[in-house]
């Protein structure tokens, strides 16, 4: 063998050894790479679990949260609902009691004794009709506020005399036919008043703004007790109810 071609084997021999190192460099290389890629997937997935799981964690805390609140509204849903029972209860108890109520007070008032309450306002119609006006106002309650029954002296004394010469009682009965409380409470009488005009009055119907025209009158009486002097008064002169 000569020495070029010793020489040649020795370079091809050369260089397959550098392939085969480098070869090897580049399969550790690789390895590396291989390696840190799934350390580093290997941290993602970690972070992604962890992060997963901090969702999870939350997403169980806010559902225990709203189970928490859930029975909170379903608990007080209940207590209102009761509550609302309760009250529905005792307001259903409350009418019939009141209704018991104003049935007793319609019939006491249809059995009341008027007798005295005829006393007074034949004792104020005596006062007008002798035209006593200041003792007509001791049959007045303080509390009254109508105006055909109280105000200045001289003012009234004016509306009478053009109101009637003459006014009789001729009859009262309690009158029951009341609807709300504040009237149920109230003791009224349906009477009749015989008038007579006086001589300068129209003879014809009614004039507009008078409270009483010749003959029969119906007017309705609100009566109020006073408790100091136990004696009945006038409260309300009144056309209707």
């Amino acid at each position: 063998m000569d020495k070029n071609m010793k020489k040649l084997i020795i370079v091809i021999v050369f260089i397959f050894l550098i392939a085969i190192l480098i070869s090897f460099n580049y399969l550790l290389w690789d390895r590396e790479k291989q390696q840190e890629s799934f350390q580093n997937m290997k941290q993602s997935n970690n972070l992604t679990i962890e992060t997963l799981s901090e969702k999870m964690n939350n997403l169980d805390r806010l559902n225990r949260e709203l189970t928490t609140k859930l029975e909170t509204i379903t608990n007080d849903n209940e207590t209102i609902r009761k509550h609302s029972s309760m009250l529905n209860n005792e307001n259903a108890e409350l009418k019939k009691e009141i209704q018991l109520r104003n049935d007793l007070i319609i019939t006491l008032k249809k059995n009341i004794d008027v007798t005295s309450m005829n006393n007074v306002i034949k004792k104020w119609t005596d006062s007008l009709n002798s035209k006593s006006y200041e003792n007509a106002q001791a049959f007045i309650s303080k509390n009254s506020v109508d105006r055909t029954l109280v105000g200045d002296i001289n003012s009234l004394k004016e509306m009478y005399q053009k109101e009637f010469k003459e006014i009789k009682l001729e009859s009262s009965e309690p009158y029951i036919d009341l609807k709300d409380d504040e009237d149920i409470m109230k003791i009224k009488l349906k009477v009749v008043f015989e008038v007579i005009k006086p001589a300068s009055a129209p003879n014809d119907e009614e004039v507009e703004g008078s409270i009483f025209k010749s003959g029969s009158n119906e007017k309705f009486i609100t009566m109020e007790f006073n408790s100091y002097t136990n004696e009945w008064m006038l409260l309300e002169l009144k056309n209707e109810p």
